[in-house]
């Protein structure tokens, strides 16, 4: 599921299940599982995306500073 605006994909919001209801930590409300996916507040921020897990002994590679942008290509 995509980032679509709605309880089901909101960073404050704990999706419920059939059964149980869900809650919007931010407002303190419970959220009905059929109605998660349809309603949201002003409130409502993606939530972050998971960062990859590197192997045990493998360094990143540093981030250059000094590298310039080429948006020339994207102009033309």
């Amino acid at each position: 599921m995509g980032y679509r605006p709605s309880c089901r994909s909101c960073r404050h919001c704990t999706p419920g299940n059939g059964v149980e209801m869900g809650w919007c930590q931010l407002r303190r409300l419970a959220i009905h599982p059929d109605l998660a996916s349809e309603v949201w507040c002003h409130h409502w921020m993606a939530p972050t995306k998971p960062l990859p897990v590197l192997a045990e002994g493998v360094r990143p590679q540093p981030v250059r500073q000094d590298r310039q942008l080429a948006l020339s290509e994207l102009l033309n």
